[in-house]
């Protein structure tokens, strides 16, 4: 079932653009360390990879391929817990504020690990469960938001649960602090973060 409506998502990014903005900073921190060819997962309309110089993309929501692909994007049809590429492949892969909609997050982890090559980046934005944007978020499936019915927000320690044995953490940082969300960027996880990136490499 498609629950987010590709417009009104990527419509989203111009109405929050400061919030966006600082997010592409973050971001785009650790992913400029690394060559090509780039994968994102959970590509969407191309709002991170386009302007981050990401080559490639996937998503199992065609009408948000439609965006991403004109804005350049070589995209695939598919899921990150069975990715359509080969081992090896690829020397940096991005998820930015998809973990919460993998049916399998560590299978999906270990689907990136696969497609990685050997000592490949894995860069890993996400919303922590108990930030003050998780905690928007939780309320609204609460609610019963069906953008939010499956959606499963994480802590931090089971973020590191899910990348146990497979990544090492090389760096962080942290971007939209406290409740007035601000946008400076910030070394580190910050607790009062709602947007955490993390630079993780291939082990």
């Amino acid at each position: 079932m498609k629950v987010f409506n590709a417009e009104e998502y990527d419509s989203w990014y111009d109405r929050h653009r400061d919030i966006y903005e600082a997010e592409l900073r973050a971001v785009g921190r650790f992913v400029s360390l690394y060559g090509d060819p780039k994968l994102e997962v959970g590509v969407g309309t191309g709002r991170f990879a386009s302007p981050l110089g990401i080559e490639y993309g996937v998503d199992p929501d065609e009408h948000m391929l439609a965006f991403a692909r004109r804005r350049g994007i070589r995209v695939v049809r598919g899921y990150g817990e069975d990715l359509p590429f080969p081992d090896s492949f690829f020397s940096m892969v991005l998820v930015a504020t998809t973990l919460p909609f993998f049916k399998d997050a560590r299978r999906a982890m270990e689907e990136v690990h696969r497609v990685l090559k050997d000592g490949g980046g894995f860069v890993l934005a996400f919303i922590p469960r108990h930030s003050h944007l998780g905690r928007k978020y939780e309320e609204m499936k609460r609610r019963g938001d069906e953008r939010f019915r499956n959606a499963h927000f994480y802590t931090l320690d089971e973020v590191e649960e899910l990348v146990s044995g497979l990544f090492k953490l090389r760096g962080a940082v942290s971007t939209l602090l406290g409740e007035e969300v601000k946008t400076e960027i910030v070394e580190g996880v910050r607790e009062d973060s709602s947007f955490v990136v993390l630079d993780l490499v291939k082990i």
